[in-house]
């Protein structure tokens, strides 16, 4: 099987970055919707723009060891591993970006002193052999890491760092947005769950002339008993009128 591979010359570059401009690359980011399509998005759009093999977006406040549980990538087997790398090491670019706030690039593994012991273990377990960090930063505070990999040494020079650097700024203002639109999701969705348990609960105390913790008690037993989430219970006493029996 063939792997693709984008052409990482500085020519092919050059001509990508032209086709492509900032304002292109910030309406598709806009136009994403939800934070894990963004962050694929802004992943693919790494590997074509900077250019570089693989990419990965993380989404993280503070410096950890632990693998991010917001994140995305195009290669998510191999990021799992370099991941795995990292926490036992203990460090890696992308937590010193993270910590810094500053780009951390290690244009070749193979002589990288910064962080021996995950460079070595990278070089020898995985094809990557250059890595380059930005952190995500919004309203002076971290959002997480764009990381880019290269099984190229000297993949990263100086241009190449001004574009990944300009793709993690229009990126966060995306990854923030995109956040505040689940947020916003999750809280409308809230709001009619919590419409519909109290409209079961009014049916409950008009049946049966019972206080409204009484109501309440009623459906969360069943919720309980039937292994179904609250508002499910609520909504089926609203479609049909009948209230299930607790088991």
């Amino acid at each position: 099987m063939t792997t693709y591979r984008p052409d990482t010359s500085a020519g092919a570059a050059e001509a990508v970055w032209a086709a492509f401009d900032v304002t292109t690359l910030a309406r598709t980011l806009a136009e994403t919707p939800g934070l894990v399509p963004t962050l694929r998005r802004i992943a693919a759009q790494s590997r074509e723009l900077v250019p570089c093999d693989w990419a990965a977006v993380v989404v993280a406040d503070h410096v950890t060891t632990r693998r991010a549980r917001v994140t995305d990538s195009i290669d998510d087997t191999l990021m799992a591993t370099v991941a795995d790398i990292a926490g036992r090491a203990g460090t890696s670019p992308r937590l010193a970006a993270l910590s810094s706030a500053d780009p951390v690039c290690c244009n070749d593994l193979r002589y990288e002193c910064r962080f021996p012991e995950y460079a070595q273990e990278v070089v020898a377990g995985t094809p990557i052999r250059a890595v380059l960090s930005v952190p995500l930063r919004g309203h002076q505070r971290a959002l997480g890491v764009m990381t880019l990999y290269s099984a190229t040494p000297g993949a990263f020079e100086a241009d190449a760092v001004e574009r990944a650097v300009l793709i993690a700024q229009h990126a966060a203002i995306a990854i923030e947005a995109a956040r505040a639109d689940d947020r916003a999701e999750h809280l409308e969705l809230a709001l009619q769950h919590s419409r519909t348990i109290g409209t079961a609960m009014g049916i409950l105390v008009e049946r049966h002339r019972i206080r409204p913790d009484d109501a309440f008690e009623r459906l969360r037993v069943v919720s309980q008993h039937r292994n179904r989430k609250l508002y499910e219970v609520a909504q089926d006493l609203v479609d049909t009128g009948v209230l299930p029996e607790a088991r």
